[in-house]
């Protein structure tokens, strides 16, 4: 099956980027992972009909965008860290407000379910794996973690609440993001992994196209029922 021909940048980037990871051209690697989001932006905007949710969703590519590119320069200084941490969490905490909209009118609300305890023992485990080494980046940490959590959470309660396709692709992404977070703490706040930047990035675009696929499938469907 051919891709969507709005979805060609974001594959070729994407596959520039990793190529770069995982032969070390960290030059590559710079000019390629800023253009990574816009790029998904772009997919996203060609492919849906205008809707209120359409903000959001570039909200939190906005904002994934900005932590991007913050985070390339960590190693210089950990305020760009901390404030790359910062804009991912609002970012996640866009995909919360979307994953809480992006369902049916029974499905609206939070409230805590037996099935959100295998996440909180996810991020428990995590975050008792590199808390000794977090120093002032404890609560920070715990903060995101908290929040990534919850944006699985809710892309889990979504679960027959939206079609089973849309489902399926955000809350595949939902994992993915959790994978890819838990190896960036993991390299950086506990030991070094072979080929770290090529695990962290691979899960990391393959959780975002996930999530806004899930989303252009809901999109589609809503305008499609509703006649428009």
């Amino acid at each position: 099956m051919r891709a969507p021909k709005h979805l060609l940048p974001y594959l070729f980037i994407g596959l520039l980027n990793l190529i770069a990871c995982a032969s070390g051209q960290s030059d590559i690697q710079m000019f390629t992972k800023p253009l990574l989001m816009p790029a998904l932006a772009f997919y996203f905007y060609q492919s849906v009909p205008n809707t209120p949710l359409n903000r959001f969703v570039m909200a939190a590519l906005f904002f994934s965008f900005l932590g991007d590119t913050l985070l390339m320069f960590s190693d210089y200084s950990s305020l760009f860290f901390t404030i790359g941490l910062a804009t991912f969490l609002l970012a996640h905490l866009v995909y919360i407000i979307i994953n809480m909209n992006a369902v049916d009118e029974a499905g609206k609300g939070f409230r805590l379910q037996w099935q959100d305890i295998p996440f909180f023992l996810f991020g428990l485990i995590i975050f008792s794996i590199v808390k000794k080494d977090l120093g002032d980046m404890y609560f920070p940490a715990l903060g995101y973690t908290v929040i990534i959590c919850i944006m699985s959470m809710t892309a889990r309660k979504r679960w027959k609440r939206t079609g089973t396709t849309s489902f399926w692709l955000v809350m595949s992404g939902a994992l993915f993001f959790l994978t890819s977070d838990s190896l960036l703490a993991i390299n950086k706040f506990m030991e070094p992994l072979p080929q770290a930047d090529l695990l962290v990035m691979s899960t990391y675009l393959v959780a975002q196209f996930l999530i806004i696929q899930g989303l252009i499938v809901f999109i589609k469907k809503i305008r499609l029922e509703a006649g428009s």
